[in-house]
């Protein structure tokens, strides 16, 4: 009577380590916001030194918005993909989702820190105003700006007033979510260069004791 081979498949087994190592992690965006800092100074500085000051506000503001918005992106960029890289090289323990995971929470915990320093001036910006109506009055100070209108010249928007304001918080949306997105690739590409560890295995490693939920 001839048997049958029957392939029985190993009970799954969870992870002997925690997926996302915190400290390597908090590291990293630390890097990445020092660097993004850095980055954004130097923008700043060559700006500055480009910039003609005989020449009109009005036509050197599209060159540098472009710019500006260009050079923010790569920061953002270059910021990220070096921090999750070194978040992801200086981890206890390998990741295994090819360094991705361990750069999404760099990137996570980069957005936050970034939503709650802007948080936190918005509100300091709008506790200094006493009034309503110097909040709106800046706004529509901004708006004649915007348009190249004398500033303070009327209390309300116009028309095209209006347009500015609507087009400048549609393509300030529009440009977070493009950083966003460009600072998630740049994680992700920084993780997976960071994962990319010749003798990853056969480095010293630091025994973890055993908990209950390994023996379970």
């Amino acid at each position: 009577m001839a048997l049958d081979t029957v392939l029985v498949r190993p009970a799954p087994h969870p992870y002997s380590h925690p997926l996302v190592d915190w400290g390597a992690a908090i590291a990293g965006t630390l890097v990445a916001i020092a660097i993004g800092f850095a980055l954004l100074v130097l923008g700043v500085a060559i700006g500055a030194t480009a910039i003609n000051p005989w020449q009109g506000a009005s036509e050197q503001a599209p060159v540098w918005t472009i710019g500006g918005g260009l050079w923010v992106l790569f920061s953002n960029l270059v910021a990220l993909q070096v921090g999750a890289f070194v978040a992801v090289r200086s981890a206890r323990w390998p990741d295994h989702h090819s360094g991705m995971l361990q750069g999404l929470v760099v990137w996570a915990l980069a957005f936050f820190v970034a939503a709650a320093v802007l948080g936190f001036g918005v509100t300091s910006v709008l506790s200094g105003a006493t009034t309503i109506g110097e909040v709106s009055g800046a706004a529509v100070n901004a708006a004649q700006a915007a348009t190249g209108e004398a500033t303070g010249a009327t209390p309300q928007l116009t028309p095209a007033e209006t347009d500015a304001v609507q087009d400048a918080a549609a393509l300030t949306a529009w440009f977070a979510f493009a950083m966003m997105v460009m600072g998630a690739v740049g994680a992700i590409a920084g993780g997976k260069l960071g994962s990319d560890h010749p003798d990853w295995h056969d480095r010293e490693r630091i025994a973890r004791p055993v908990t209950m939920a390994d023996k379970v």
